[in-house]
């Protein structure tokens, strides 16, 4: 017997504004207004009973359109996709948007990814989940055309097809000589880059169990551009054509998984990663990852684990990640990770290598209260301008040493109420390339206080922070809460406070409406930002509302 049909519909849209004014709009170099604009709709039946589900038993639907702040057009970006599933041919097709991830990572993967942070076994396992609808507002990883899954957990086959427009840099002998990921189009030179030329991808994917637990795959991808594109580690070479193939094995069970994902490229470089999780029992986790991505490696859709995220070249490295809970109360987590960059890279002019290490200890002191403190220490070259014994300034590459304690409580005196404290000190310190002596040292100071109280149908927060260190370079992100669906990491430096105050008010069961007010007060500043980013005064306000329907 057939089951019920459920249909589910529903549209979302948040508005946002900067109050001070940007140098952009005064100048007339942003044409557009300094509104920002996010509409999403989305619906999807499931159990389909009309004659149509004879064939079709799951429909999915999506739209979304943005539009940011100095831009003209409302949908300057847009994004949208079908997905239909075919049960009698065991297929699952996208139509329009998708994104494609395989294995760890190596040849594809989507923009934004996990790294390294205070789970210190989860994010270096990718395990790609293969072809899904592109649903997000961020304007670079996707792909554009149809995609098609085929088969079953233990067997799968997916074929994409894409054709994509990108946005980049088109020199004057008309080679792409950079691909622009920033996503905004205000000025003149910025409207030039928006959809300047176009990508045009084939790819495969295909896995199987071969013994329970033991997974093989392989993946090939074969792309062409437009126009030339400049390829990174390559000395000026320019590429029309790029393609791809790899392969990758795991074996899991209950306590142990191992898993590896080798790639070559065009020129037959080969790129390699491979890792070990062991947790002998639910309250210890052990896991080491090695990879290697040559400095001529060409993967220009992979995001595999690594110390320069986003990039699957030039970098080696081994991490080791332990978490451990010997009592009930307590949980131990930390990694070390050393890694090496064996050519010079944009920023660094010769190779280089660096360490990061993690410590944290998280308490429960009850049912209502828990603290945590984290260390996290990270040493990595950096150029600084030095001058030689006739007073010429000079690039120098020396240490950078970063260290971060932060402590942070969080007291939940019912499902109603939520209190979170937070202090972080921070020191930054760099040694010369011949002497043992630290100079140029820098700290910063950061504590918060943050409530949220729920009292149906109204949901409050607010956070309010103090913050002080020496300059940008000492600067302490701050992961904030933010309208449901977005979030925001602003980098806090100088001397000052940020302040943000969240309402949402939930209309029956089908409606709500979410508005933030944030402010950034900084002391002594004239102006915040430079160039048309440019604010005059101390302070930097904005203003976000957002309204979603469910029907």
């Amino acid at each position: 017997m057939q089951g019920r049909s459920y249909i589910n519909a529903s549209f979302l849209s948040r508005t946002s504004r900067e109050i001070e004014e940007r140098q952009g709009y005064i100048n007339g170099a942003f044409p557009g207004s300094p509104v920002k604009v996010l509409n999403r709709f989305h619906l999807s039946a499931e159990n389909i009973r009309s004659p149509l589900g004879l064939a079709v038993s799951d429909i999915e639907l999506g739209a979304l359109t943005k539009k940011d702040p100095g831009e003209q057009s409302i949908s300057n970006f847009s994004t949208y996709y079908a997905g239909i599933n075919i049960p009698a041919l065991e297929t699952h097709f996208v139509i329009g948007d998708y994104q494609m991830e395989s294995a760890e990572g190596l040849i594809f993967w989507r923009a934004s990814a996990f790294g390294k942070g205070s789970d210190v076994i989860a994010p270096a396992r990718k395990n790609g989940g293969g072809v899904h609808p592109y649903f997000s507002s961020d304007e670079n990883s996707y792909f554009r055309g149809i995609g098609a899954s085929i088969g079953t957990e233990n067997m799968k086959i997916q074929i994409i097809y894409s054709h994509k427009a990108i946005n980049a840099t088109i020199d004057t002998l008309g080679y792409i000589s950079a691909i622009d990921n920033s996503g905004l189009f205000r000025t003149e030179s910025e409207q030039r880059r928006h959809n300047s030329s176009y990508e045009t991808l084939i790819g495969f994917r295909g896995s199987t169990y071969l013994l329970e637990g033991l997974k093989i795959g392989g993946t090939y991808y074969h792309t062409q551009f437009a126009d030339p594109l400049l390829l990174k580690g390559k000395n000026g070479e320019f590429a029309s054509e790029l393609c791809m193939r790899g392969m990758d094995v795991s074996f899991t069970n209950r306590d142990l998984d191992v898993f590896s994902e080798c790639a070559f490229d065009r020129a037959n470089a080969i790129a390699v990663i491979a890792g070990i999780t062991y947790e002998p029992i639910s309250e210890l986790a052990f896991e080491i990852l090695a990879r290697d991505y040559p400095s001529t490696f060409q993967s220009i859709h992979g995001n595999a684990f690594g110390e320069s995220s986003g990039q699957v070249q030039n970098e080696n490295g081994l991490y080791l990640g332990i978490k451990a809970k010997p009592l009930k109360w307590l949980c131990l987590s930390s990694y070390y990770d050393q890694f090496e960059h064996p050519q010079p890279t944009y920023l660094l002019p010769a190779p280089t290598q660096g360490n990061d290490l993690l410590a944290l200890a998280e308490i429960k002191l009850s049912e209502q209260y828990e603290t945590a403190f984290q260390y996290k220490r990270k040493d990595v070259p950096s150029v600084r301008n030095e001058n030689d014994q006739y007073g010429r300034t000079i690039k120098q590459i020396c240490p950078r040493i970063q260290q971060n304690y932060r402590l942070t409580s969080e007291f939940n005196s019912s499902q109603f109420l939520r209190l979170s404290s937070r202090i972080e000190w921070v020191t930054v310190q760099y040694s010369a390339s011949q002497t043992a002596d630290l100079k140029n040292a820098e700290q910063g100071m950061l504590m918060s206080q943050a409530i949220k109280c729920r009292i149906q149908p109204i949901t409050i927060q607010a956070r309010l922070a103090f913050f002080e260190t020496d300059s940008y370079d000492s600067a302490i992100y701050e992961f904030e809460d933010d309208v449901p669906g977005a979030y925001s990491d602003p980098a806090l430096f100088g001397c000052g406070i940020r302040w943000y105050f969240i309402l949402r008010y939930q209309i029956f069961s089908k409606m709500y409406i979410a508005a933030k007010y944030a402010q950034t007060i900084k002391e002594g500043a004239k102006t915040i930002g430079t160039g048309n980013d440019e604010i005059s005064g101390d302070s930097q306000s904005i203003m976000s509302i957002q309204v979603e329907i469910r029907f």
